[in-house]
């Protein structure tokens, strides 16, 4: 039980990778806030996890919208008190295809959620944590944050942005113990990879 009391936020949580580290986290004791769009499948997420005998509260919200993701962080406070941990998680794929082919406003919706919404859940969760002088914020890199990838142009270069972020936010908040990491699991067998399977 490495996380036993700690409550952790992790956005996209009601599927995928996100869903299999929420519940993980629950397996380990931790307060687990599961934010996804869909409220059928942040209750499913949730139920699994409490049939499992965890803790677990389960909130819709968009990540690209600053007012949903302050509600997130006010309610989770509301619930369980504090905020330990936060996964961001939420992301999107598309526009998949040549840049030029592309449309505009798909790609700048990808920023909006993918690097947009890992920021501002930062900006939302750091003055908790900053009080408290301790905190871990994990944030998904993905594929392309470390190379090209060609008709992927947007979720490349919105992770790459995720990268860099990361690292300046580690160096601005490491006096008040809190770690900032980012990770890239690789291919997972998700709705992610079918979308690439499929283009």
């Amino acid at each position: 039980m490495r996380l036993l009391g700690k409550v952790a936020i992790i956005t996209g949580g009601a599927r995928g990778i996100g869903k299999a580290i929420a519940s993980l986290f629950a397996g380990e004791g931790a307060k687990v806030v599961v934010v996804a769009r869909t409220q059928s499948e942040v209750d499913e997420a949730v139920n699994e996890i409490r049939g499992n005998g965890g803790i677990a509260l389960g909130l819709t919200g968009d990540v690209s919208s600053f007012l949903s993701v302050e509600q997130v962080v006010d309610e989770t406070i509301r619930n369980f008190s504090t905020i330990d941990i936060l996964v961001n998680d939420a992301a999107v794929q598309c526009p998949i295809g040549a840049f030029v082919n592309t449309d505009i406003k798909e790609w700048i919706r990808n920023f909006e959620i993918n690097f947009f919404g890992t920021a501002m859940f930062c900006k939302a969760v750091l003055p908790v944590m900053m009080e408290k002088r301790k905190g871990k914020i994990i944030n998904l890199s993905g594929g392309g944050s470390t190379s090209p990838r060609p008709f992927f142009c947007a979720y490349g270069v919105s992770k790459t942005a995720v990268v860099r972020f990361t690292e300046t936010l580690a160096d601005e908040v490491r006096d008040f113990n809190i770690q900032v990491n980012a990770i890239a699991p690789g291919p997972v067998n998700t709705r992610m990879l079918d979308e690439v399977i499929s283009a």
